[in-house]
This record gives C-alpha cells, sequence and structure tokens, in this order.
C-alpha cells in the first residue's frame, strides 16, 4: 500500500531516537485476556528456543486458559476434535497438543515448565517491590518459577534516591525471537484473585470462570495486547537483554554472559506481504539503567506529542489512568506535584480539540488510585477548550455490566486497564504507558506505534462493537482471527459470507468516526437511565461522572471508587448458567473452517 510507503519517509509521526521505523510483516491485536493468553499459551507450548518475558506481576498457578478452549468435550467428541483441529492450525505438534489435553490445569507455571522440560530457555523478568499487588509475594513466586525450571530475576533497578517509588511496568514477551507480544495485559490475578486478567470480550458479570478464591466475583477487566512477526521482534527482545543484562552488570562487575538479542535482518518481510510500519517505543527513567543513565528514554511520550499534534478529525484513547499531576499516595491532587510532561501532553489534546478534533476517551471508573486525579486532569480540558467541549467534541465514558435475578438488577464497573490511542483512524499506539506522569517519565514501559490506516479503523471498529454490544463474541474473535494476517486490507476483503455481512453492518454504523461517536453518546444517554430505573443495560457503556459534575446525572460518586460501585446492596450470587459464554466457544469452530 503506497500510503504505508510514503509514511515510512515522513519522520515527524515517528520517534527519531532509540528504535527505528521497521516493516512488519504480521500484526494481530489481541483485545481481552482470554484472546491474549490463548495466544501466549499455545505459543510457548511450541517454543524452541526461547521465552524471554518482562512483567509487572505474575500469579504462577493463574490459569491461561480456560473452559472450552482447553477442553470442547470428551476425548473423540466432535466439539474436541474441531478444537484439535483448530490447535493444529496454528502449529501446535502432536505432543503439545498431548500435553494440552492432559494438562489439568493450563497455569502459567504448568505450561512454562513444559517449555523448559522440551528444552527451552526461559527468562522472566519481574519487577521487584516492597509491596506485592499479586498473589504470592515476590519470592514465593520466584521460588514457584525457578522450581520448574525457569530462571525467574527479580528487577529492583528502580529502587533509588531519584526513583523509590517508580515501578518497572513493562509487559513484553518474545517468543524464540520471532513472535513477540506488547500490551497492557499480566499473567495474574489480585492478592485475593480480584481483578482477574483473563476475561472475556463479553464481560459476562457472573462468569465462573472468574470467581475470586473466597467465592465472590471478580470485576470484569478490559485490556489489551498486540502480537507480530518481523524485525521489531529484535528490538523488543533487545530491550529485554538490555535490562537482564544490565541487572546482572550492577549486581556483578565480572558478569561475563551477557544476553544477545536476536537480529532484525534476519527476520526482513516478504516483498509479497503488505507492509505495516511499526516502531517500538519506550519509557526509561533516568538513572534506572546503565545503557540509559543520563537522559533516560521518553520515546512513548514523544510519539504522542507528534500523533496529537497532527490529528485532524479524530483521537479515540482507552487508559487506566488520566493525570496532570504526580500522584504521591494522597487521594487528592492538593497534595501532589506539577508533572511537566503531562502538562505538556494535557496542551497538545487542548490544541487538538480547539481545532476541531473530536476526542473520545474511555476511562476506568473505579481506578486502584487515583479518581480525583482523573477529574482533575479532565477538569484542565474542560477549562483550556471550553468552545470545543461545549459543542460536544470531547466525550468521556466508563464501562459497566448488568445482570438481572429475579427482581434485582445487579450493576458493575468493568475495569478499563487497556492503554490505546487511534489518531485519525490511520496511527495506533499499544502498550503498558498510562497516561500520567508514570507512563511518560517514570516507569519502566514498552508500546509500540503503527501506522495502517486498514487495522486502525478496523481496531476502532472491533472496540466500539465490544463496548456498544453491536456484535456477539464469534463475530468478534474471528474477525480479530481475520485481521491478524499478513495482507489484512485484502484479507478483511475474503472473509466468509456470513462474517463479511456481518463486518460489514459493522462498518456502516461504526466505520466514520462521528457516526460512532453519536451511537456512544445515545447509548450513554440511555444507560444511565436504565440505572436510575434498575433496568439492564444496552452493552457496556455509561457516563463517566466527574465528582464535582455528580448532581447534573443525580448520582453519587466517591472520591475514590467512582459511581457504579455503590448501585447494589450487596454482591450478586453466581449463576452457574453463566459458566462460559458460549458464543465465543462456538468461534472455534469457525475459526478452524
Amino acid at each position: 500500500m503506497s500510503v504505508e510507503k510514503n509514511f515510512v519517509a515522513n519522520s515527524e509521526w515517528w520517534a527519531p531516537t532509540d528504535f527505528p521505523v521497521r516493516e512488519m510483516q504480521r500484526l494481530a491485536f489481541l483485545i481481552d485476556g482470554r484472546t491474549t493468553m490463548l495466544e501466549m499459551c499455545h505459543r510457548f507450548l511450541s517454543a524452541k528456543e526461547t521465552i524471554y518475558i518482562a512483567s509487572w506481576g505474575l500469579t504462577p498457578d493463574m490459569p491461561m486458559v480456560r473452559g472450552k478452549h482447553h477442553r470442547a468435550g470428551e476425548d473423540g467428541t466432535p466439539d474436541q476434535e474441531v478444537l484439535l483441529s483448530w490447535l493444529r492450525d496454528k502449529g501446535m505438534s502432536e505432543s503439545d497438543l498431548r500435553f494440552w489435553q492432559k494438562c489439568e490445569v493450563l497455569s502459567v507455571v504448568n505450561v512454562l515448565g513444559y517449555a523448559v522440560a522440551k528444552g527451552v530457555d526461559v527468562r522472566i523478568l519481574l519487577w521487584d517491590t516492597l509491596k506485592v499487588p499479586f498473589q504470592a509475594g515476590r519470592k514465593q513466586v520466584k521460588e514457584a518459577l525457578e522450581a520448574v525450571g525457569v530462571q525467574c530475576v527479580l528487577d529492583d533497578s528502580q529502587l533509588t534516591i531519584e526513583h523509590p517509588i517508580a515501578s518497572l511496568h513493562q509487559k513484553a514477551i518474545t517468543v524464540d525471537g520471532q513472535i513477540a507480544f506488547v500490551g497492557g495485559i499480566d499473567l495474574m490475578t489480585e492478592a485475593d484473585g480480584d481483578h482477574d486478567r483473563w476475561d472475556t470480550k463479553g464481560h459476562v458479570y457472573n462468569n465462573i470462570l472468574r470467581t475470586r478464591k473466597d467465592g465472590k466475583l471478580s470485576y470484569g477487566w478490559h485490556d489489551m495486547h498486540v502480537t507480530f512477526e518481523g524485525p521489531a521482534v529484535a528490538d523488543v527482545e533487545a530491550n529485554f537483554c538490555q535490562r537482564w543484562n544490565a541487572l546482572h552488570l550492577r549486581r556483578d562487575a565480572n558478569f561475563s554472559e551477557p544476553l544477545q538479542p536476536s537480529s532484525p535482518e534476519d527476520q526482513q518481510p516478504s516483498n509479497q506481504v503488505e507492509k505495516i510500519q511499526m516502531q517500538v517505543v519506550r519509557t526509561i527513567p533516568r538513572n534506572t539503567y546503565t545503557f540509559a543513565l543520563e537522559d533516560g528514554i521518553a520515546t512513548i511520550m514523544d510519539v504522542y506529542q507528534r500523533a496529537f499534534a497532527r490529528a485532524q478529525r479524530s483521537i479515540y484513547l482507552e487508559n487506566q489512568y488520566f493525570w496532570r499531576r504526580t500522584y504521591l499516595g494522597l487521594e487528592t491532587p492538593l497534595v501532589s506535584l506539577p508533572t511537566e510532561v503531562m502538562e505538556q501532553l494535557f496542551t497538545s489534546l487542548a490544541e487538538a480539540l480547539n481545532r476541531g478534533v473530536t476526542v473520545t476517551m474511555l476511562l476506568p471508573d473505579n481506578p486502584n488510585v487515583g479518581r480525583d486525579f482523573t477529574d482533575d486532569g479532565l477538569k484542565l480540558l474542560w477549562e483550556r477548550a471550553p468552545e470545543a467541549v461545549a459543542a460536544g467534541k470531547l466525550q468521556v465514558y466508563t464501562l459497566a455490566s448488568s445482570l438481572q435475578q429475579e427482581e434485582t438488577v445487579y450493576y458493575r464497573p468493568i475495569y478499563i486497564h487497556a492503554k490505546i490511542a487511534i489518531v485519525d483512524d490511520q496511527w495506533v499506539t499499544i502498550g503498558s504507558a498510562n497516561l500520567n506522569n508514570r507512563g511518560m517519565r517514570d516507569d519502566a514501559e514498552i508500546n509500540v506505534a503503527l501506522y495502517h490506516p486498514t487495522m486502525a479503523r478496523g481496531l476502532r471498529m472491533l472496540l466500539l462493537a465490544e463496548h456498544l454490544g453491536l456484535a456477539d463474541e464469534d463475530t468478534l474473535f474471528r474477525v480479530v482471527q481475520t485481521m491478524g494476517r499478513t495482507d489484512p486490507s485484502e484479507h478483511l476483503q475474503k472473509m466468509d459470507s456470513d462474517l463479511q455481512q456481518e463486518w460489514q453492518r459493522l462498518e456502516h454504523l461504526l466505520g466514520e468516526p462521528e457516526a460512532a461517536m453519536d451511537l456512544l453518546i445515545q447509548q450513554a444517554q440511555s444507560n444511565i437511565q436504565a440505572v436510575k430505573e434498575r433496568r439492564v443495560l444496552s452493552g457496556h457503556i455509561v457516563p463517566y461522572i466527574r465528582r464535582d459534575l455528580a448532581q447534573e446525572y443525580d448520582i453519587n460518586v466517591d472520591a475514590a471508587s467512582g459511581w457504579l460501585d455503590h448501585l447494589n446492596d450487596k454482591d450478586t450470587p453466581l449463576n452457574e448458567q453463566s459458566s462460559d459464554d458460549i458464543s465465543e466457544e462456538q468461534s472455534i469452530e469457525a475459526s478452524a473452517s
């Protein structure tokens, strides 16, 4: 596609430092944990040489594959044979398939242990933190992994006078130097089993596959990863090797076995496939690692600034935070510090609004910390672009699920953890970096930025179709599979007739950003009325309500936990009929055909 080739020559979109722009041969969007972990699991089991994982948190006994994707039926049954055929099409060997079938729980530790037993070199860099957010303490995680032969190193490089409360937040994986995963999803749950990163696209309220250890329901979790093949895999691997080597050299001056990344020259795409221009971008705080001591690396901030400056029509954002000030541990912006880099980013976003760009944002109603900081950031946009706000150019939403049992309707927030930006349906960034001081300056982060109009527009449509409830899981699953092939533009035109008809329907509803925005506005208004009348929601879109604007909605908003968590008198009892999302399970058969 000539537009992509022309784009490579235009340096105004790309960060000029750190890793270069690469021509990629395959890239697939992995929306939500179920799709992401399914892809990771079969890649781990099929690995031949290496698996390198850089992670913020990890729960060894967390099941990566659940329900009918693990076992669709008894041996020899049609459903099970369809599943096995689908996995074979993904390249799994017969021995790997036997493990898949016989392993009682495809947990992180079981899957990685199997890879080690095959002779794969599995290494993990795990953030070493004073306060442990994941299920087992960091030493217990390390011990559980090392018990099956994984080399797990606790990385405490952030524990300096300059960065005492920073984190090593990257979520990046390479397999055999040929396949990479980058995004917002860690293979983990929280300490009590809540905030389980594994979730379906339907975010079913009472999915018993996501039950906490205490028997209660885990919050829905919306997140995203991207997987790709091609020269940029070497850049993701180089990031891991740089961190691994710097950490070992700091601890042992005689360290003499540095890891060497694969070469990007070995992974050049064929001239016969459609190229996808992509750049790996990072935040590495200064004086954290020896490879970026003096100035650090801030190419994530750089590409965000460049994209916002070039936006002409639309900016779509999903993020966990939206802070202009530095959070210091107290839930009030009054006790905080100004953040220069975020002031710059907010200025760029306000300037885009003032020149007529439509900005749509999805933020969690109940972030783990700093909801008032997000409100503070939104207020600043209101103040700097009042005419744009009055014209409806800025729309902010959150996600919720609902369930009716007998006469009672229950509501819950869906935790938005994705870190996504789509500009003008052309440029995309996905990764680990939040829109706050930590993501842009103070934490170690990794994103990818790419330019491909077909895939950018398709991603926006897939996300909105999920959030608005416009397509079932079968359709979304199959379209994601299609977009993950080479030549995505051609494949989107060659779907089977049923899927093509569904995709055309979504294009009619969501293809134009302005029309899609109208649907978001309508559903948010309809759903806030449904809440007041105690009715089941349509889709998942509801307004994000700033606490200072709560009276306009006649809704009580808590400064720390928002409004959705306070609508129920008690937790919902489990409904055993919701053990899995049937429509998504049917996608196995559809995608195998």
